[in-house]
């Protein structure tokens, strides 16, 4: 089994002060983010309300691997797959104005607590936040647009909702850099960086339609993310081979998803055809491993149709997500931070199948399985005697009476029953 080091599954805790009016809200929007249902993406615990036995403001539960306190015994590692803790702290005037708070927050923030296996993402809620005590006070602090407001619960709820938008893609992005930069290339990432220098996001387009989407999307990403676009004639070099550039950017490392601007005339365009098809082709892991590992990069479908405009279909985007264009606020936001948050699920399940027990007749998945990127799989398409393994906790009955019609020498077990 792959080590920590370079096979991160990581734990969320988010850790507020009591008194934090916004804590709550916060909380619950990033474990609902996080985890978006049926046992997919990573556990999230909350830290707050003070331990059993503990003073009326005191501290929470410990984290696990932190050293006991009196009266208390440190929590268990509470999911099965992680081997790291990302602790995202909310910070806030009272929180800065709690010494016993501050005194915890060092402590669990020196360098070689919890054997380096603990990342903390400070958040700063208000301009105290850069007050807190050393350790913290030296990392890159998430700052959520729109912050601080007067009085976060009398504020309107689109502005709520805005600051709330902004986190969670702070967040997700440095995730997703923290992930992607241990978990593709099998080596860890230089002391005390993330990841690799730019995560890439190919944009894949008809220009026959118009570029407006795809060009808006792309400023989106230099403007408001640490990502980077391949955008075709913007990044092949003159006098380059315009088709050995393109297929060697989207079937790089770097290049960690692709979104399809799909237009009118995208699905007669052979190019986009040609770069959805390679990017939605499974890749079989290097690892040495008895059972076979296939990692599949996500697409999130950007539908631009014009009103009673046609397309045909597309069997190449499977099950891929899709959004809606359309000219209304933070849309750029929406579609970049969804498709962060695919490519965040993506390495995470990539994580937790490396953990499975090994097995000969055993394919591990990092996506829900559907028919067309299954038959890209040689010992599925050739009928042999197989099990899948794919995330979550299971697929519903409808969808695998279709997979065992159309499959009938595997078997279909989620992660959760693997381990049953």
């Amino acid at each position: 089994m792959p080590s920590a080091s370079d096979n991160p599954i990581p734990e969320i805790y988010v850790l507020w002060h009591p008194a934090c009016r916004m804590g709550g809200l916060i909380a619950r929007r990033i474990h609902a983010w996080l985890r978006p249902g049926n046992g997919l993406g990573p556990q999230v615990f909350y830290r707050c309300l003070p331990g059993p036995e503990s003073p009326p403001g005191g501290l929470p539960l410990p984290l696990p691997g932190e050293k006991p306190r009196a009266g208390l015994m440190p929590t268990p590692a509470q999911a099965r797959f992680a081997n790291q803790q990302i602790v995202v702290v909310l910070i806030d005037d009272h929180l800065v104005a709690d010494a016993a708070w501050r005194h915890w927050l060092g402590q669990i923030a020196l360098p070689g607590n919890a054997e380096g296996l603990r990342t903390l993402m400070p958040v700063a809620l208000d301009s105290t936040a850069y007050n807190i005590v050393e350790p913290l006070r030296e990392l890159n602090f998430l700052r959520p647009a729109g912050l601080p407001l007067p009085d976060f619960e009398a504020a309107p709820e689109t502005a709520r909702e805005s600051i709330i938008r902004s986190l969670l893609r702070q967040l997700t992005e440095a995730m997703c850099r923290l992930m992607l930069g241990r978990t593709r290339n099998g080596s860890p990432p230089p002391k005390n960086e993330m990841g690799p220098t730019k995560i890439k996001i190919f944009l894949s387009h008809a220009k026959a339609d118009g570029t407006t989407p795809a060009k808006r999307i792309r400023d989106y990403i230099y403007s408001q993310t640490q990502f980077a676009a391949f955008y075709d004639e913007n990044d092949i070099p003159f006098g380059s081979s315009f088709s050995r550039t393109l297929l060697n950017d989207i079937q790089s490392e770097d290049t960690a998803a692709l979104i399809a601007v799909r237009s009118a005339r995208y699905a007669a365009r052979p190019w986009c055809r040609r770069e959805l098809s390679l990017f939605r082709r499974p890749i079989r892991e290097a690892v040495v491993s008895t059972s076979e590992r296939w990692r599949l990069n996500p697409v999130l479908v950007v539908d631009a149709l014009e009103g009673g405009s046609q397309s045909a279909g597309i069997h190449e985007l499977g099950n891929a997500r899709v959004i809606r264009w359309a000219d209304v606020p933070e849309q750029e936001e929406q579609i970049v931070t969804t498709l962060l948050r695919e490519t965040l699920l993506a390495a995470f399940h990539c994580a937790v199948g490396r953990s499975l027990p090994e097995a000969a007749d055993q394919i591990v998945l990092n996506w829900l399985p559907d028919p067309g990127t299954l038959l890209q799989i040689p010992r599925v398409r050739e009928g042999q005697d197989v099990k899948i393994a794919y995330p979550g906790r299971g697929l519903s009955g409808l969808e695998l009476d279709v997979l065992d019609e159309l499959f009938p020498h595997v078997e279909f077990h989620s992660f959760e029953e693997v381990l049953a």
